[in-house]
C-alpha cells in the first residue's frame, strides 16, 4: 500500500510517540492503519512514497510498426495522424487506438523532418478554416431538431410503428 503524502505526514507525527514507546499496535489503532504500514513508514526514508514510474515498462504496440510509419513519414512528412490509422487498421491489423497512433506520429515527426532535412520548421501542417462573420452558422440539433424544422417549416418525416 502507497499511502497519499498526507497520509505520510499524519504517520511521521508519531515517531516521537513510537520513541517514547508507544507499541506498533497503539499508533496504527490511532491511525486506522495496520501496524506493518505504520512500522514501514516511521522506520522508512523521510521524504514521502511513490509509486515506481510506469513509462517504459510495457512496449508500445505501434513499436513494431514504427518503420512502416517512419517510412510514411519520409514520403509524405504532412501525412495525418488519422490516416496513418486507417492504413495500420487496413493494412496491418494494427489493434490500436488513433491516440497512440497520434502521439508516435507527433514525436516522429520532428525526427524524421530533421533526418530528410526540410527546410524551415513543421508549419502550416493543419490549416485554419475562417469564414467572414455571418456567412455560417453552426447549429447542434440534439433532440429538437424536429421542432426547430417545424419553426422553420420545413417537412419532417415521423416513423410510426
Amino acid at each position: 500500500m502507497i499511502l497519499p503524502p498526507e497520509a505520510w505526514m499524519d504517520l511521521r507525527r508519531f515517531k516521537p510517540l513510537r520513541d517514547a514507546g508507544a507499541t506498533w499496535k497503539e499508533i496504527a489503532a490511532e491511525l486506522g492503519l495496520d501496524p506493518r504500514t505504520v512500522k514501514k513508514y516511521i522506520n522508512g526514508p523521510a521524504v514521502p512514497p511513490s509509486a515506481p514510474k510506469r513509462i517504459g515498462t510495457q512496449p508500445r504496440l505501434i513499436e513494431h510498426l514504427a518503420p512502416v510509419v517512419d517510412a510514411w513519414l519520409a514520403t509524405d512528412i504532412t501525412l495525418r495522424a488519422s490516416v496513418i490509422h486507417e492504413r495500420l487498421v487496413a493494412e496491418h491489423g494494427f489493434p490500436g487506438s488513433y491516440q497512440r497512433v497520434k502521439l508516435y506520429v507527433a514525436e516522429a515527426r520532428p525526427r524524421i523532418a530533421a533526418d530528410v532535412e526540410l527546410p524551415g520548421p513543421l508549419t502550416g501542417l493543419h490549416r485554419r478554416f475562417e469564414t467572414t462573420p455571418g456567412a455560417q452558422a453552426q447549429v447542434d440539433w440534439g433532440t429538437e431538431s424536429r421542432t426547430i424544422a417545424k419553426a422553420l417549416g420545413c417537412a419532417t418525416s415521423t416513423r410510426s410503428t
